[in-house]
């Protein structure tokens, strides 16, 4: 008869492993990614609007691109922030340093100028401007000579009263894949920045722009966008025309666009590339020059010469804040009668859910957010859903080109109607 010893001891050896096994397993560390701990007594204290799970933002898939994942950065996928504030608007300062840290934005803060600080010598001979538009056009200046001393590849510079939407650096991944469309970066992954190479500026704040009449077929649309402001309350000096996708029984309001760029007025935000900088200083500064900033850096983008490559999207995705109180505080360049200026609410031109507006909820930590635009878009959304929209590239057919407000866009037209336009909105 065989003996039956070594069966027994090899079923209890396998019975050991797997009591051991299955007291390990019981007592492991959760993972993060697959457990989570569960807090029954705050559950029970949740309303039914935070239980409530938002859908998924289909635009996660584009941040799996190692380009678009830098947009998530401190510096939003630029190598440098600048923020351009005069010493004395402490307020401004206050305000915009808040606003940037709750959206885990790092920035550079650089003085203002005062026009009158400016010797005659130090301006180009046929520089003929009010005292404050010569200390606006000197301190973006300063920033451009900062820019090409260091060799910075790419900046975004903001102005103090800046605004955006708490979903910021998800407008801006779209609009990266736009801007590298528009400028012709077919191997996204070799290029130097995820906003794709060959472009000069990037006209993302800004209060009215153009499509180059060259280049205007071609198109990144991006539909269903609710950070799109309503079509009733834009105020720009000039816009593109939307009828192409406004228009009709299923015209889209809420559609944005990135396209190949004539120019754009107002410097709310703006990105420069290293030889968009050094192209701008030497035409602002060093060459015969009589104009507004916002007006040298459009006229750049008009002149074939300059080959000054524009990207813009509209409506804009960065905005211009207007905090409670006397409206003389809003602008430091000022337009109209300081006296008859009144008291009004804040508000922020051209965005739906504003950082600043919605600061103290940032400030708590929550994630569904007012909307300016109640009677529109609903009184507030979630995060994830303010951030979801997805474009996509078209080319356009001959007989849907849109044309421009303006026809010919000539510089003393539009700014005549700029001023007014400033004196009405500000």
């Amino acid at each position: 008869m065989l003996s039956t010893t070594p069966v027994r001891q090899n079923f209890l050896i396998v019975a050991a492993l797997i009591t051991f096994v299955l007291l390990y397993t019981s007592f492991r560390t959760p993972s993060p990614e697959s457990d989570s701990l569960s807090y029954p007594d705050v559950d029970d204290d949740l309303d039914e609007t935070a239980r409530q799970k938002p859908p998924k933002p289909h635009h996660d898939t584009f941040v799996k691109d190692k380009m678009l994942q830098h947009i998530q950065n401190e510096t939003l996928g630029f190598q440098e922030i600048y923020m351009i504030s005069l010493p004395t608007r402490t307020d401004k300062r206050d305000t915009f340093a808040m606003q940037a840290a709750l959206s885990s934005i790092k920035y550079t803060q650089i003085d203002g100028v005062e026009g009158q600080m400016v010797p005659a010598k130090a301006l180009p001979h046929t520089m003929n401007q009010a005292v404050n538009a010569i200390g606006c056009w000197r301190a973006h200046l300063n920033v451009l000579q900062k820019i090409v001393h260091e060799d910075v590849a790419s900046a975004l510079i903001f102005e103090d009263d800046a605004d955006w939407d708490v979903s910021l650096k998800s407008q801006l991944v779209q609009f990266a894949r736009g801007s590298r469309y528009i400028s012709n970066t077919t191997h996204a992954e070799k290029a130097h920045s995820p906003y794709g190479d060959h472009w000069d500026i990037l006209w993302i704040g800004h209060c009215g722009t153009w499509y180059h009449e060259e280049d205007n077929r071609r198109m990144f649309v991006i539909p269903n966008d609710p950070t799109v402001e309503p079509p009733s309350y834009r105020q720009n000096v000039d816009e593109p025309d939307m009828e192409h996708w406004q228009g009709g029984p299923s015209g889209d309001n809420q559609t944005r666009i990135v396209f190949n760029s004539k120019g754009g007025i107002c410097t709310a935000a703006y990105a420069i590339s290293q030889q968009g900088a050094r192209k701008a200083l030497y035409h602002m500064s060093m060459m015969p020059y009589n104009s507004p900033v916002d007006w040298g850096y459009a006229n750049m983008c008009m002149d074939k010469s300059v080959n000054y490559t524009c990207i813009s999207v509209f409506p804009q995705i960065i905005g211009v804040s207007r905090p409670t109180g006397h409206t003389s505080k809003n602008s430091d360049i000022g337009y109209g009668d300081d006296d008859a200026r009144t008291v009004e609410e804040a508000r922020s031109q051209h965005i739906v859910y504003s950082t600043r507006l919605n600061m103290d909820r940032l400030l708590r930590g929550e994630t569904i957010f007012d909307s300016q635009f109640p009677e529109i878009t609903g009184a507030e959304m979630h995060i994830e859903e303010i951030g979801a929209a997805v474009g996509h590239i078209e080319v356009l057919r001959v007989e849907d080109l849109p044309k421009p407000k303006s026809k010919e866009g000539e510089e003393a037209d539009v700014e005549v109607e700029w001023e007014k336009e400033e004196e009405g909105i500000e």
